[in-house]
């Protein structure tokens, strides 16, 4: 590498192995991006997060080669597809610096360094001041052994190995080191809105938010107007960066989102708060809510937070309403006590039901975060996550995913070393477990699987389908020409479309909960399937026949799709 004055340097966000049409930036990446320009270091980044293409083509199409420092923000779904990468890029350029931060780096950073020797550094926790100490030093003459020789020599890395927040192999061999954590970042305010642009394998779909209560279709922007979160939820991978909470100022906020107006040219009227909790403090989030609505009162937003803080602060709710908030992102996770226990929740069954009806009582509508299954699932665990998804009111809740979520172990997390004790066995740190594959009782693997088989065959259709009946109901409710008899039957079959994976689910539970007798009976995956289906719409027909007729009706009112024009991307 020799002697560098300003490094090329390259950010790359990885692929997680399957395409996702809610892609968005890779916000912390842009973050570390705009930290690095506003002190003079230029950064290009890359990516791949939906790409479905080999990790070694992809950074060969894109000359990942050709930079002097490449860092990876990796999880553990995208961590094999970064390891390939840095191979290839060291094997093709040894004195590149390979940095790794991200949860997963952070929670594993000396099992990575001892296995693989691409990986130079990794960067734990945040990254923007980390990367600055070392693009600086790099910019400073500071030499750097990438174990090559390098101009006639092999350097050493005095000058950067002891960076606070980095872990290191290192130089000549002996062990790791392992250097202090770096405090967190105090003052949020100080670091640049994420003004960076990425090359992407796919581009990035508009963010958009339709407004119910204005009637219109709205531009939207994410924001993070806060980090961390002090809860200890056991599942969470924010508890590997660290719980230190730290939050905004609202003039801060509106600032960005003006910024981001001006700078790209669209009117952004609906904002996404991205934050892993947005309520933590409700008098901040007032005074963010407000500062909007001065600013601009066409302006709604969104946030997600726990159900315990909105039982806390139910006061507040009424006012962020007036000032444009839409909907919450509800941490529910499961209506099943032991299983509230096991993600250490610390609320009842009780306080989700009671966060709800608050909710549903105000008129804020509710995006439902959900578990369905965790490897100590029982059917009991099931029957009362059903019973609380019927009574609740979320059988009209769509999209269905919260019906085949499973427990993610994630490396870093303490559920994750809970089971790792309870199955007496160690995870590869490399490996994420599918969690379709950990269940302890048999019959709720045999009921998991099934559920999936559903998915599979069905789910795709469901929703092609739905979104086509509820274009061609809003088309009739416009004054379309189709028969008036026509209406009332196909909001029936709209409204079955959208409880038949709930129905089956139920059906699945009542057959698993007596051994499975109608599976069983029929024989075959599929006619053991067929058999659980519900007899749907105003005439109970078959789910293939409700499917059928509902888009029969869009095509007569002009909204036929492609099959599968709709559906979610990236299901197993």
């Amino acid at each position: 590498m020799g002697t560098l004055t300003r490094p090329a340097i390259a950010f790359v966000n990885p692929s997680v192995g399957f395409s996702d049409r809610r892609k968005s930036k890779p916000i912390g990446l842009a973050y570390i991006m705009a930290y690095l320009e506003k002190s003079g270091f230029p950064s290009s980044g890359f990516d791949f997060g939906d790409s479905e293409d080999d990790a070694v083509e992809l950074a060969a199409h894109y000359g990942l080669d050709r930079f002097d420092v490449v860092g990876f923000s990796v999880y553990n779904e995208s961590f094999r597809a970064a390891i390939a990468m840095a191979e290839w890029i060291k094997n093709r350029r040894p004195e590149c610096l390979i940095v790794l931060g991200g949860p997963h780096a952070t929670a594993v950073h000396e099992h990575i360094l001892r296995r693989y020797s691409c990986v130079d550094v990794v960067v734990r926790r945040e990254g923007e001041e980390a990367m600055l100490d070392l693009v600086r030093g790099l910019g400073a003459d500071v030499s750097v052994d990438v174990g090559a020789d390098v101009d006639g020599g092999v350097d050493d890395r005095a000058g950067l190995t002891g960076i606070k927040g980095t872990t290191w192999r290192a130089p000549d061999g002996a062990g790791l080191l392992v250097n202090e954590d770096r405090d967190f970042v105090p003052d949020l305010d100080q670091i640049p809105f994420p003004d960076a642009e990425f090359t992407s394998h796919s581009g990035y779909p508009d963010l958009t938010y339709y407004d119910e209560v204005q009637g219109r279709l709205k531009a939207a922007l994410t924001i993070c107007s806060s980090r961390s979160c002090p809860y200890n939820c056991s599942f969470c991978g924010v508890l590997t960066i660290g719980r230190k909470y730290r939050s905004r100022e609202a003039e801060r906020v509106v600032a960005e989102l003006l910024h981001f107006r001006a700078r790209h040219g669209v009117n952004y009227e609906h904002v996404y708060f991205s934050d892993a909790n947005f309520f933590v403090s409700p008098t901040r989030a007032l005074e963010v809510a407000e500062a909007l609505y001065e600013a601009d009162p066409q302006v709604t937003f969104s946030f997600g937070t726990r159900v315990n803080q909105i039982l806390k602060a139910a006061e507040v709710l009424p006012r962020l309403k007036e000032c444009g908030l839409r909907f919450i992102e509800l941490g529910i996770e499961s209506a099943s006590e032991p299983v509230l226990e096991r993600l250490a929740k610390h609320v009842k069954p009780e306080v989700n039901v009671a966060a709800v009806r608050l909710l549903k009582r105000l008129g804020i509508e509710i995006s439902l975060d959900f578990i369905m299954l965790d490897p100590a699932t029982t059917l009991p665990d099931v029957r009362a996550n059903l019973e609380f998804l019927r009574e609740a009111g979320f059988y009209d809740y769509v999209p269905h995913d919260h019906l085949y979520t499973a427990l993610v172990l994630y490396e870093g997390t303490p559920i994750r070393d809970f089971y790792a004790r309870r199955f007496g066995v160690v995870f590869d740190p490399d490996d994420l477990p599918s969690p379709f594959t950990l269940f302890e009782l048999p019959e709720v693997q045999r009921f998991s699987d099934t559920l999936r088989a559903f998915r599979k065959r069905w789910q795709d259709r469901i929703d092609d389908a739905l979104a086509q009946g509820e274009l061609a109901l809003a088309s009739m409710a416009d004054g379309s020409d189709l028969p008036r008899n026509s209406h009332a039957r196909l909001q029936l079959d709209v409204v079955s479309l959208r409880h038949a994976p709930n129905l089956f689910m139920e059906r699945l539970l009542e057959d698993a909960e007596a051994g499975f007798p109608r599976l069983d009976e029929v024989g075959g995956a599929g006619g053991g399937l067929d058999a659980l289906l519900p007899r749907l719409g105003h005439d109970h027909v078959h789910l293939h026949d409700l499917i059928e007729r509902t888009e029969a009706v869009a095509r007569e009112a002009g909204f036929a799709q492609a099959p599968g024009a709709a559906a979610p991307h990236g299901r197993d």
